[in-house]
């Protein structure tokens, strides 16, 4: 048995420790920008783009179908931090910020005697929206705009600033963007060498313009697609460094790692590239994995039905033994332990630049409702026979019932959207907190796309 034991920790890549299980485990929070969960090998992907993810995933519970609260990184990762949805947080605009009422998880687990430390690397996860409340050290000196490559630098820092944590329990929470758009290339992973097309090493969607990007050929799509798994295969060989370093920092308590993303990417999936407003899986189905110094019998579990990740603030709490508080959300550990599941899901779209095409979702089980705010287009989808969602089913007598039950599912999460004083991206004179913004997070606003500049366009986000 112990033999057996052994061979299967040195063909997964696992580890054994020993530490004091009575003490408070350190908790990592690990974000990856713009990672799609389709394109991780742990998914389905036929290319082995992440394999420090995968080898997380096979001593820890992964998540096969995690939905973001929103398509873009604020509102996402604000839901995230507080557990709420975004027509709560008041998160939804470049414009706007977290609502300094609302708690968030650092701030929850300072007070309960945490250490609190992030790295981020953009700049709507930065103090100017609210996200530095409740941390010790905030260190968002590595934001950047779209181009270069930033996952080296925030590894090193995130290792530095948990080392200085001293021996109490810690929160580290790191941010990665390299998969963001532009995408570099990074040949070493020789995921797009020898194609050819419109492109070079940098692909920008800025230039040229989502007009023109509509009419791409297939040759210069896949290479697109291509580039965008070497960045996804760079970013994980640092996340693997950032796991290796805490791990190996040899504190004597036990330590659990969360990764997941803000939101995904599409590629023509439903005629746009890039990310923001749809509610379409290749932007909202995102990577979800619980892994380190958890119980072994639950390591390489997979859990099907689907999750929200506003839940994370919610089981990083109760993974430190908090358990007063006010968080919305459910222990995704407790959910893995006893297989239950929500009874429906839900994201809500926006633009960072706007508010048209809002949008929410709903899903139970295979089963997803769009309903689009501005127009009142409905969209219906049976996920396991129609995994693109492509085939809309929304007033096909043949699923007149089953529409019914996704309606009544819809109406009660619009309702609960449009209750007085919680629907700031849909109630036009709500109140949201104003973000703080300096003229140099301007111009890198402007560099990603997020804010206007002359000519630019807006077929893209």
């Amino acid at each position: 048995m112990v033999a057996a034991l052994f061979l299967f920790l040195i063909q997964t890549g696992c580890w054994i420790r020993t530490f004091d299980a009575s003490a408070r485990p350190d908790l990592v929070l690990i974000t990856i920008d713009s990672l799609r969960a389709d394109h991780l090998e742990l998914y389905g992907h036929t290319r082995p783009t992440a394999p420090n993810l995968l080898k997380l995933a096979r001593a820890g519970v992964t998540f096969k179908h995690a939905v973001a609260a929103a398509p873009w990184t604020l509102p996402s990762m604000a839901s995230i931090h507080t557990g709420l949805p975004p027509s709560r947080h008041g998160a939804t605009s470049n414009q706007s910020s977290i609502g300094e009422q609302h708690p968030a998880v650092a701030s929850l687990l300072q007070a309960s005697g945490y250490q609190t430390r992030a790295v981020v690397s953009h700049v709507f996860v930065g103090s100017s929206f609210g996200f530095a409340r409740g941390f010790d050290d905030f260190n968002e000196r590595h934001v950047q705009d779209h181009s270069g490559s930033s996952s080296e630098v925030l590894t090193q820092v995130a290792l530095e600033s948990f080392n200085a944590a001293g021996d109490g329990p810690t929160f580290l929470w790191v941010h990665y963007f390299d998969p963001h758009y532009s995408y570099e290339r990074h040949p070493e992973y020789d995921f797009a060498t020898g194609r050819t097309g419109r492109f070079g090493d940098s692909i920008d969607f800025e230039s040229p313009n989502g007009t023109e990007l509509l009419g791409v050929s297939a040759a210069a799509e896949r290479y697109m697609t291509d580039v965008y798994d070497e960045e996804i295969a760079h970013t994980d060989k640092h996340v693997g460094a950032l796991i290796d370093g805490v791990i190996g920092a040899g504190r004597d308590r036990g330590v659990i790692f969360v990764v997941t993303a803000d939101h995904g990417e599409g590629f023509l999936d439903h005629n746009r590239f890039g990310h923001g407003r749809d509610l379409y899986d290749e932007l909202i189905h995102v990577p979800l994995i619980i892994g380190g110094d958890i119980p072994r019998t639950m390591w390489g579990l997979s859990i099907g039905s689907p999750v929200e990740t506003s839940s994370i603030a919610t089981t990083l709490l109760q993974f430190a033994g908090v358990e007063e508080h006010t968080l919305r959300g459910m222990d995704l550990f407790d959910t893995a332990l006893s297989r239950s599941s929500p009874s429906y899901v839900s994201s809500e779209g926006s633009y960072a630049r706007g508010t048209d095409q809002r949008q929410v979702s709903v899903e139970r089980g295979r089963w997803k409702m769009i309903q689009h705010l501005d127009d009142g287009r409905v969209e219906l989808y049976y996920r396991k026979t129609d995994p693109g969602e492509q085939n809309n089913i929304a007033g096909d007598p043949k699923v007149a019932h089953l529409q019914a039950d996704m309606r009544a599912i819809m109406d009660t999460r619009l309702a609960e959207i449009s209750s007085p004083g919680t629907a700031p991206e849909t109630t036009p004179n709500a109140k949201t907190a104003p973000a703080q913004i300096s003229e140099a997070e301007r111009e890198k606003l402007k560099a990603l796309g997020y804010l206007e500049s002359e000519g630019a366009s807006d077929a893209v986000h």
